[in-house]
């Protein structure tokens, strides 16, 4: 409080009091009322100021700066914790409640700071405006809510309304400053026994009967078992997780197996065996076919006919490729009408020895597997059918063994065998007797729909053919991909055992660090911070003396003249009685001024302090 202030406030009369009381002199002598404690004349002489001082100072700037060093601590133990595991010591809890505490310190350590320079500044602005006793009010009590809406406080005093919302939204910070969030740890990668396919092997091991003649015959029933399973499964077969695997894990491996090649066939290389005197319109025919399909052309009403909109056939003869056609008749509504031309589509497959690329992951209980060729090698030798002749010097006279370098054939051999068994046949229609009949497992598999197109009042008339689902609408790649997927069903015979690299999920949780969400938040509140402290310093040395809500200064500033013996010790003026003066607020204390004051303790008569 600078000089002419104090002069004021000593100058000005009270009410009901004389202006030459001697009492209100600035220079005066007079007797202490404390007459029990104090008994000593005073000479009051020009205030004297305080000074800023050194706590008002050290609470703004080491405030601004404890500050930005719990936000670069705050930094430093979270970067620690990144990438760290919940488990242990650092659990969630301990690194929440450390979190929340340096969160919190912050924000105290920033109120204290915003709190003592919004002191300095609402002095500053008393010293230099006038203000009303209501905004007086609301000015020197602690930062409210209630303050905020005062139009007259926020047109008179911009400034003091922002540090104080700044001051009342500063716990917003421990809600946006910890950083800390948990994922589940990154996956490792093992290398890991698992299961594969092999076909490497020279020994039969029950996987294909012998016959007779030396040669191979059926496969065993295992292995026919596992075909037909993978045949009539909506997806590949799968296998135990492996150990090491859990809880979730995914790898890919290779293996050996049969594979198909496919073409297109056209119209014209499919032969309908109908006379033609029976045939909607005449037809030429390669010769000789590539495949064959059972009067598909034919008018079947009285005629007797038996047609057919699919026809899967395979041959496996020694000295000839392994190969598959497929010939049907792809659905067209107007291929029921009279007279319409029905032209029919097919494949024309060879079988071959393939590497295929493997790939599978195992996740919440599930397996999902898929494969592809990597590369295909020679078609399959049927020669190995055959007797004795067939293997020359290379057929060792075992019951159950081959020369060496010839089992791997047998094996891919009686694979595909396991698979053209259970597929071959045809699905006819008799016009005559009315019937549908099927022979062979492809319509129940997911390159065609099933036929219910070909319900018995079809069978009557012309055929309509068989459609194609919306995942197969190329045939033959349909094709090669079933045979692959079939091919990967074998893994779960356990037939052989592989090392492959496996990436293993972890059950772990660890830390990960939001570092853009703790930086902008402490930066944005430190550059407020460093604003304000930047404001308290200015009016701080503007003042000329460090400033303050507290009673005693509130005291100070707007005192009882009786209690000049306080206010002198609080300036400095003669040393004595500081903090050691009894006051007491009452209406006994200055009866004749009718209102509660604050005055001296006085003892009386009857024994009462008051």
């Amino acid at each position: 409080m600078d000089s002419n202030y104090q002069s004021l406030i000593y100058q000005t009369p009270l009410e009901g009091v004389e202006n030459n009381d001697p009492q209100l002199s600035p220079n005066r002598t007079r007797k202490s009322p404390m007459s029990r404690s104090v008994s000593q004349t005073d000479t009051l002489q020009p205030a004297r100021k305080r000074g800023i001082g050194i706590l008002d100072p050290v609470i703004i700037v080491g405030g601004t700066v404890l500050a930005a060093v719990l936000a670069v601590l705050h930094h430093v133990f979270d970067e620690h914790l990144n990438g760290h595991s919940t488990t242990g010591a650092w659990n969630q809890t301990a690194s929440g409640r450390i979190e929340i505490f340096l969160a919190t310190a912050y924000k105290i350590l920033f109120c204290f700071s915003a709190g003592c320079s919004l002191c300095q500044l609402t002095w500053y602005t008393l010293r230099r405006q006038p203000v009303t006793l209501a905004d007086l009010d609301a000015l020197v009590g602690a930062p409210s809510l209630m303050t905020l809406p005062r139009l007259n406080l926020i047109l008179q005093t911009p400034t003091i309304i922002a540090m104080t919302a700044a001051i009342l939204a500063s716990p917003i910070i421990t809600i946006l400053a910890p950083s800390l969030n948990t994922h589940q740890a990154s996956a490792t990668v093992r290398t890991l026994v698992v299961p594969t396919l092999n076909t490497t092997t020279d020994a039969i091991q029950n996987d294909v009967y012998l016959s007779s003649g030396g040669g191979y015959g059926i496969v065993t029933e295992a292995w026919n078992k596992t075909a037909l399973a993978a045949l009539i499964s909506a997806g590949p077969l799968g296998w135990s997780m492996p150990d090491g695997c859990e809880p979730e894990c995914s790898y890919n491996f290779s293996y050996t197996a049969p594979a198909v090649r496919c073409t297109e066939l056209q119209p014209d290389q499919i032969d309908d065996g109908v006379d033609a005197s029976y045939r909607f319109v005449n037809r030429t025919f390669q010769s000789p076919p590539a495949a064959y399909l059972l009067a598909y052309d034919a008018l079947s009403v009285g005629a007797g006919y038996r047609s057919s909109p699919l026809n899967f056939t395979v041959q496996n003869e020694p000295g000839k490729p392994y190969t598959w056609t497929l010939a049907y008749v792809p659905y067209l509504a107007e291929n029921a009408a009279d007279g319409a031309l029905i032209n029919a589509s097919g494949s024309a497959c060879v079988f071959y020895n393939a590497t295929y690329q493997a790939r599978t992951h195992y996740f919440n209980g599930t397996q999902e597997s898929s494969t592809s060729i990597l590369e295909f090698h020679d078609p399959l030798n049927t020669t190995y059918r055959s007797g004795i002749q067939g293997f020359g010097t290379n057929f060792v006279q075992s019951s159950d063994l081959f020369q060496p370098g010839v089992g791997a054939h047998i094996h891919l051999l009686a694979m595909a065998d396991a698979i053209s068994g259970h597929l071959q046949g045809s699905l006819t229609i008799d016009g005559h007797f009315g019937y549908v009949q099927s022979s062979t497992l492809l319509t129940e598999t997911n390159i065609f729909e099933p036929y219910n197109v070909l319900t018995l009042s079809q069978v009557g008339s012309a055929n309509p053919g068989l459609n194609t689902t919306a995942a197969a609408p190329n045939v033959s790649q349909a094709l090669q991909d079933f045979v692959g997927n079939v091919t990967l069903g074998y893994v779960s015979l356990m037939a052989g055992k592989t090392a492959a690299a496996v990436t293993v999920a972890s059950k772990d949780l660890v830390y990960t660090y939001d570092a853009k969400t703790l930086i902008a938040t402490y930066a944005a509140s430190f550059l407020v911070l460093v604003v304000m402290s930047g404001l308290g310093m200015y009016c701080l040395i503007s003042n000329g003396e460090s400033s303050s809500n507290s009673f005693s200064y509130l005291l100070l500033a707007s005192r009882n003249p009786e209690l000049d013996v306080v206010a002198d010790s609080m300036v400095g003026r003669n040393g004595q009685n500081q903090g050691n003066a009894r006051l007491v607020f009452g209406r006994d204390v200055n009866p004749e001024r009718g209102n509660p004051v604050i005055g001296l303790a006085r003892e009386h008569a009857d024994g009462k302090t008051y």
